[in-house]
């Protein structure tokens, strides 16, 4: 068999399997397509997306709401809901000051200046001062003319040329002295103490004060000293006069 016939006969064997295929084709049924399902599955897939995008959009606005939304007054305020726990809210109460020391340690002979030309100082043998007019004056703390067994002081006055009078004296008594108080007839006046180391039993006090004067406007040369009292530093009195 020649080229040309071989050519021709495959040319008829696909025309017919052409025409088979062809009738075959014309016995099958499409099947219909689901456009109602489709059409629900799709409008089911909008809903979610949208309800997505509103969640979104609803928790973004909280956000600010809770952070600034209080400010009108409208909901609680956190620093008020916030209850501080015991151990911070505890505190203690302020007791009232203690009266500040006037009676200062000294060393024997150690002399204190107490107004201009008016010195004093202690040794173990009693007190000793100075004044303008009056260089070297003594009072015995242990020569007997004091007793020492009970509480007690002595006093001294003198007026000065400045117009002032100075007041002082020897205490003794048990405890440890801390401040000394004098009231006068015009009223409380602050007084210094002194005492020796070793607790000896006894010290010095003194105030310098305005002379007083009488009602015509003379002075008065009379003392105006009522009450002298040493306490120690809890209040209690060592020794008053």
């Amino acid at each position: 068999m020649n080229h040309s016939s071989r050519t021709a006969r495959a040319s008829a064997e696909a025309e017919r399997l052409r025409e088979v295929f062809a009738e075959a084709g014309q016995d099958l049924t499409p099947s219909a397509v689901p456009l109602r399902a489709i059409e629900r599955a799709g409008r089911r897939r909008l809903r979610r997306r949208r309800a997505a995008v509103l969640g979104a959009a609803c928790g973004g606005l909280l956000v600010p709401l809770t952070l600034f939304g209080f400010r009108d007054g409208s909901g609680p305020d956190p620093a008020r809901s916030v209850k501080p726990s015991p151990s911070r809210t505890a505190s203690a109460s302020p007791s009232p000051s203690a009266p500040a020391p006037t009676v200062r340690t000294v060393a024997p002979g150690e002399r204190v200046r107490v107004a201009s030309g008016i010195r004093i100082w202690l040794t173990p043998e009693g007190k000793h001062w100075s004044e303008p007019d009056q260089p070297d004056k003594f009072r015995s703390a242990v020569d007997g003319n004091l007793d020492l067994t009970r509480p007690g002081l002595s006093l001294q006055s003198s007026g000065q040329d400045d117009g002032r009078v100075f007041y002082s004296g020897i205490f003794y008594g048990p405890g440890t002295p801390s401040r000394v108080e004098m009231t006068t007839d015009a009223g409380p006046v602050a007084a210094v103490g002194l005492t020796l180391p070793g607790r000896p039993g006894w010290g010095v006090w003194y105030a310098l004060t305005e002379r007083p004067v009488s009602a015509d406007g003379r002075e008065n040369p009379a003392d105006t000293v009522s009450k002298v009292t040493v306490y120690d530093a809890k209040g209690r009195v060592i020794a008053k006069g």
